[in-house]
């Protein structure tokens, strides 16, 4: 298949050319003190943070899709893959978080004609492929309804609330099933048996902010991927301390599935859908976060 057929098919499903304010450069300027990354980047990725990032042959043979891009990922890659993800670098929880693709990655996507292209508001604020809303879909809440907005110029939210009759045990064991088992799924916090009022915020969602917004929407079970994060980066811990705090005092339970594992579900959809478009395509599991 043409990689320009492949991006543009890609830029209309996620809408990419409308998003607004998903910005990654302080990331970027955090993570490379030395900006090679910009010596591989297609003209324009700046800026828009979406998109094609790494430009391949004109010719892709087939796609593998991650939660996180890292190096032994790419490493991994037959020449001419188009990788797709959500996020442009790597992740390491029990670490300092988001971590730089080095050099030699770049060199070798580009050596070996591989593409690579991320989606990350414009995925997370899928109406069909967001990995929230397919969450709450495999946990089988009702009524769904979806907010929180982390870019403009699209329509959606990254969280969706629903209604859901399960025990918390209950609906703990549904969410493994939904992850897989290599993901390790936990009860954090327990005011009550039953679930209830069930809100989903897939990824990094243990925020104070977005707490207070599902909040508002009768949030009684919150269900997110960071609230149990071992980063050592002083800010994340000081955010994920709030959002604690607040769930205690508002007596919401609090599930969680880790960030890699809550943003699973989405990439295991793309290949699907890379093979109704006619790509071959496979998942490329990562490391997942706290051993189970």
């Amino acid at each position: 298949m043409k990689l320009a057929d492949a991006v543009s098919a890609l830029d209309v499903y996620f809408r990419v050319p409308e998003v607004k304010n998903d910005d990654w450069s302080e990331t970027y300027e955090q993570l490379y003190p030395e900006p090679y990354w910009r010596e591989f980047a297609e003209p324009g990725y700046e800026g828009r943070w979406n998109g094609l990032v790494v430009r391949g042959a004109d010719d892709v043979e087939r796609t593998v899709t991650c939660v996180f891009p890292s190096d032994a990922i790419v490493a991994s890659l037959p020449p001419r893959t188009l990788l797709f993800s959500e996020h442009p670098i790597a992740f390491e929880d029990d670490a300092d978080g988001f971590a730089p693709l080095a050099r030699e990655t770049f060199e070798r996507l580009k050596a070996e004609g591989s593409a690579f292209y991320h989606v990350h508001a414009p995925l997370d604020m899928h109406p069909e492929v967001s990995p929230s809303r397919l969450v709450a879909e495999g946990l089988g809440l009702t009524g769904l309804d979806e907010y929180y907005p982390i870019a403009d110029g699209i329509p959606g939210g990254a969280a969706v609330v629903g209604d859901s009759e399960l025990t918390l045990d209950d609906l703990a064991g549904r969410l493994s099933e939904v992850l897989g088992p290599e993901i390790p799924v936990g009860v954090l916090t327990r005011p009550r048996d039953l679930a209830g009022r069930v809100a989903v915020v897939a990824g990094g969602g243990a925020d104070a902010d977005i707490l207070t917004a599902s909040l508002e929407r009768g949030c009684e079970t919150f269900v997110t991927g960071n609230a149990a994060t071992r980063c050592r980066l002083d800010f994340v811990r000081e955010g994920v301390r709030a959002f604690r705090e607040l769930a205690d005092e508002a007596g919401v339970a609090v599930v969680d599935g880790t960030h890699y594992g809550m943003e699973k579900p989405p990439q295991l959809a793309m290949v699907d859908w890379f093979e109704r478009l006619g790509l071959p395509a496979e998942f490329r599991p990562g490391r997942p976060e706290r051993d189970a």
